[in-house]
């Protein structure tokens, strides 16, 4: 006698037809997993199979048995959650789930990448089961990740109403393996990287965040290559790229005019002489005409290297006069707090 309904559990014949279309799914190639293994043994075939018992000491103990297979069972477990079955896709989701937090984090991505094909392809219910795992996963693994990169050396600060910004600068203790730890960050908005070596590696975790708005290269050692692939990967993404020359004013964008309205402490323009409200007319005898043309022409300097200004500052009489300094550029290390705190259009106002 068969039964396959979900509301009883089947009969040990059942049980061999359930072991039978399980390995004979994988094996046919009826069913592709995205993950773990082509074809499952027959231990784990049969632990499979073994969910459907009528017996809860039987279903438990094939649930041990596929959780200590680990990564083999794993897309047994996502056809068995895809299944006919909800009963047993909800245990599969459940041995799934358990596998999150054993502590191997190449079984954990593993189990996360079954997760989220159960997520895409499973019954609406199974699924929403599978969602829900992964946003508590998420959930803490972002919490880690976030502590693992303060450790390091990242600053966190907040970006708009609800999103996030991190800076990672030349005291950057960590390397590829730990940049990868921003992919966890869930509402990350706008990245800042100073002075640091971009390698290829970091390059392609830098095109998995295609949510992010915006990313700052300052004084990056960066690829064409890799340049180009970051703007082909996120073409939605503002990449403000600059060789690592740094003048140190705040100002407003969109202004007309490029109008320092600060000047931060221990900068290359306060050793210059710059004041709040002087004009930058020219930069090397080209016209700035706002303070965006500014930020770019700068950006096309590097640390150490001299550029001269001719300012426009009235008097005491309020004439204005002309005058011209010659600068040495600092460097990027990480964004400072500007002596005049202005923000306009969503732009920084010490974006120079």
């Amino acid at each position: 006698m068969l039964c396959c309904c979900s509301h009883c559990r089947p009969f040990p014949s059942c049980r061999r037809w359930l072991l039978a279309a399980v390995s004979g799914l994988l094996a046919a190639g009826l069913f592709t997993p995205a993950v773990g293994r082509a074809e499952p043994t027959q231990a784990v075939a049969e632990a499979i199979a073994q969910l459907a018992s009528d017996q809860f000491a039987d279903r438990e103990a094939a649930s041990n048995r596929l959780a200590a297979a680990g990564a083999d069972a794993i897309a047994a477990l996502v056809a068995a959650a895809r299944g006919d079955d909800p009963e047993v896709a909800v245990r599969a989701v459940d041995i799934l789930r358990g596998m999150l937090s054993r502590g191997d984090a190449a079984l954990a991505d593993a189990a996360e990448a079954g997760l989220q094909q159960v997520a895409t392809e499973g019954s609406l219910a199974i699924a929403q089961q599978a969602e829900t795992a992964l946003d508590f996963y998420g959930r803490a693994q972002e919490a880690s990740a976030r502590r693992e990169l303060e450790e390091l050396g990242a600053i966190f600060s907040e970006a708009g109403l609800r999103g996030m910004r991190i800076e990672i600068a030349a005291n950057w203790q960590g390397d590829s393996s730990g940049l990868r730890l921003i992919t966890r960050l869930r509402n990350l908005m706008h990245i800042s990287l100073y002075g640091l070596t971009l390698t290829d590696r970091d390059a392609a975790t830098l095109g998995q965040l295609r949510t992010v708005q915006r990313i700052d290269l300052f004084g990056v050692e960066v690829s064409p290559e890799n340049l180009a692939q970051l703007q082909r990967w996120l073409p939605e993404v503002e990449l403000d790229v600059r060789k690592g020359g740094k003048l140190g004013i705040a100002g407003m964008p969109l202004q007309g005019q490029c109008i320092v309205s600060g000047v931060q402490v221990g900068s290359a323009a306060e050793k210059a002489g710059l004041q709040p409200q002087d004009v930058i007319v020219e930069i090397d005898g080209q016209p700035v005409a706002n303070f965006d043309v500014c930020t770019e022409m700068i950006g096309g300097h590097g640390p150490g290297e001299e550029i001269s200004l001719l300012i426009e500052r009235r008097g005491p009489d309020g004439r204005p006069a002309r005058f011209r300094r010659e600068v040495i550029l600092g460097g990027w290390s990480r964004q400072p707090e500007p002596q005049s705190p202005l923000q306009e259009q969503g732009k920084d106002a010490n974006d120079e």
